[in-house]
């Protein structure tokens, strides 16, 4: 989740509920990719930075004798210890914090997984730290999915969304029109420059379908558009939305933009 020179717990405020229903879920490959790749067998702990609503830690709970799931935002944990508590996990503990947070308190682990959630850290600070932490022949996952790096052509439906959006929000930046980091600002390039050692790259693109209802609960998962931040104009919103939608798909079946699932991991040798 967001962090700043002191966290802002508004960023996120209003967004938990949607962000567990509406982000598209993972695929299967990410337990068994860090399972394989970490030799994951039950023991250990795992620390699951910016956790958001568990996602991740939930997914990998059974691979490791104790969770530790952290993130800056109530809202975001409550929402993950109900989810936890629903399905019977009970090895995670769900603590406030975030990368500013880390110190050698928080003892060792196996392995820490950063879902959606390492872009908004300092990240070659975040990672000099979490060095410290992780155990001999433990590493790192930085996981998440967004859209392919070029992006494929946008849709007839999301450009109608952008055009509302734009009506709605005016010069606040929409991510995926954002063309991408550059080399040196990826991922893996941080990680490569940091203690870490023998970066493993993993991408496949997986299929979603959305719906007018799924891809309005989505926007509201996000930071920039939230219900918080559209305010009054809640219902104005989602009526200029789906009636955009509708007359760009009139099926109400949203197709054409496979979203990407990443994994980018390394080992403290």
């Amino acid at each position: 989740m967001s962090e700043t020179d002191k966290y802002d717990l508004t960023i996120y405020e209003g967004t938990a509920w949607y962000y567990s229903r509406f982000r598209p879920k993972y695929p299967p490959s990410l337990v068994s990719l860090l399972r394989e790749h970490f030799r994951l067998d039950g023991t250990g702990r795992l620390l699951d930075l910016g956790c958001g609503p568990g996602p991740v830690a939930i997914a990998l709970a059974h691979l490791f004798d104790e969770v530790v799931a952290m993130d800056p935002d109530d809202g975001m944990r409550a929402e993950g210890e109900r989810i936890a508590r629903e399905r019977g996990i009970s090895n995670i503990e769900w603590r406030f914090g975030g990368s500013k947070d880390l110190s050698p308190a928080l003892g060792q682990f196996r392995l820490v997984t950063m879902g959606n959630s390492f872009h908004w850290m300092d990240r070659a600070r975040t990672l000099d730290a979490l060095y410290d932490i992780v155990a001999d022949g433990g590493g790192i996952a930085v996981v998440g999915e967004g859209a392919p790096i070029p992006p494929p052509p946008m849709t007839r439906w999301r450009a109608a969304i952008n055009t509302v959006l734009k009506r709605y929000l005016g010069q606040r930046p929409i991510p995926w029109e954002n063309p991408g980091p550059t080399p040196e600002e990826r991922h893996e390039a941080y990680i490569t420059r940091s203690h870490f050692k023998d970066l493993v790259s993993h991408e496949e693109s997986f299929d979603v379908e959305w719906t007018v209802d799924s891809i309005i609960g989505n926007l509201y998962s996000m930071s920039f558009c939230s219900r918080r931040v559209l305010g009054d104009r809640v219902d104005a919103f989602e009526r200029d939305v789906r009636e955009a939608v509708l007359a760009a798909e009139p099926s109400g079946i949203l197709k054409g933009e496979p979203p990407e699932f990443f994994a980018y991991m390394a080992w403290k040798r």
